[in-house]
């Protein structure tokens, strides 16, 4: 959970409008999963971090918050959705508010390439005196390979800053790669952006890996070759341990730059939170067993745990799991970029659930409960290159 505000003069009455345009968009995203969690597919997330922080924006004395982030996403197979808003209480009683939605669309897979197009608008103020708000596109070309994924995208349109009459162009292009190593998933971002007469440009590697039930991220990233944007050295780590069905702690910190796009200075911050889990968890009465342990020590699949498939469309992919009795069974591939998604429960008991999967080798793991991930029998197992293992299968 990352605090951003932007302490600079600016029109009260704009600064108003965009708070009220982001307590509206978060509002109806958090009113959307509490009255219909059992008409959203599996998809489909919501989440509300709650909790603290202490931040430190350059120029500025520290100051202790209060945070609210709001967070919904849905993945469909041709779209995808993202809303995310962030409210902070400051000791001093200044408010910061923050508010985006951002829409993709996404073709047909194609000898291992596929395009994508989204689009975002957002809006932030801080206290009565500072607000911006931005319209950007961006395209991009994503080319599959057997561990990982390349991205080439580009970026335009405007935003705009407090009472000025005239908006800022934004024009950015960057490439991504990413890689998944067992448990490990690694993505390395170059880009240079041009924002009215401010340029910079930024390289970052990202990790993220699960051990046990916690997960793990680290960014480390240098801002260069900059003219209006600041420069130097930035970085961010953040942890999520489950603490429940629904509930999740989260701590995070780090340092991140100013961003002339979206309407932040520079800054420092530590936070604590619970995070809820709006989606109503999966229950059995039946006991949960205990896990299988192989002859050489390791946890290996129960041997019920049974991956099958079949095509439900020329773009969709039927996962079907035979599991031990559970409250949860999710999955993560390369499929759904090594995210959790939930599985349903049909009425004979397995485990189900529809996704985008082009034909060709994939990769995936399997959790039941929480546990620690695994391959699922039905799939090929392959060793990771941290000790763990990854199940393989083909998509005709």
């Amino acid at each position: 959970m990352r605090p951003r505000a932007t302490p600079d003069p600016a029109d009260p009455n704009r600064a108003s409008r965009a708070r009220l345009v982001g307590a509206i968009s978060r509002l109806a995203a958090t009113l959307l999963l509490a009255v219909m969690p059992d008409v959203l597919p599996a998809q489909a997330r919501a989440t509300v971090d709650l909790g603290a922080s202490l931040v430190r924006y350059d120029g500025f004395e520290p100051s202790t918050a209060v945070t609210i982030t709001p967070t919904f996403d849905w993945y469909g197979q041709r779209a995808a959705l993202n809303a995310r808003g962030t409210y902070l209480r400051f000791e001093s009683g200044n408010r910061s508010m923050q508010g985006s939605v951002v829409g993709s669309l996404f073709t047909r897979p194609g000898k291992n390439w596929r395009l994508e197009a989204s689009g975002t608008g957002g809006a932030s103020s801080y206290a009565d005196f500072a607000s911006f708000w931005h319209l950007l596109g961006e395209f991009r070309a994503r080319h599959d390979t057997e561990r990982g994924a390349l991205w080439l995208a580009a970026t335009a349109g405007r935003t705009l800053f407090g009472s000025s009459t005239e908006s800022r162009p934004v024009f950015a292009g960057s490439i991504s790669a990413m890689q998944r190593r067992g448990a490990l998933l690694l993505l390395l971002t170059a880009g240079r952006a041009f924002v009215g007469d401010t340029q910079y440009s930024d390289i970052g590697m990202t990790a993220r890996r699960q051990y046990r039930k916690v997960s793990l991220e680290v960014l480390a990233a240098a801002r260069f070759w900059s003219e209006g944007a600041g420069r130097g050295l930035y970085g961010e780590a953040s942890a999520v341990l489950p603490v429940g069905d629904r509930w999740s702690a989260v701590v995070s910190g780090g340092r991140y730059p100013s961003d002339p796009i979206r309407g932040s200075i520079a800054g420092r911050y530590v936070s604590a939170s619970l995070r809820f889990h709006m989606q109503r968890p999966m229950r059995s009465s039946a006991p949960i067993p205990l896990p299988h342990t192989g002859s050489n020590g390791t946890d290996d699949p129960p041997p019920s745990s049974r991956l099958t498939l079949s095509r439900q469309s020329a773009d969709s992919v039927k996962l079907m799991l035979q599991t031990p009795p559970a409250a949860l069974v999710e999955i993560a591939g390369d499929f759904t970029d090594w995210q959790p998604v939930a599985l349903r429960q049909s009425t004979d008991g397995s485990w189900t659930v529809v996704l985008p999967i082009a034909a060709g080798v994939h990769q995936m793991n399997l959790r039941i409960d929480g546990g620690p991930w695994i391959a699922p029998d039905g799939t090929t197992r392959l060793a990771g290159d941290f000790g763990d293992e990854v199940g393989t299968f083909v998509v005709p």
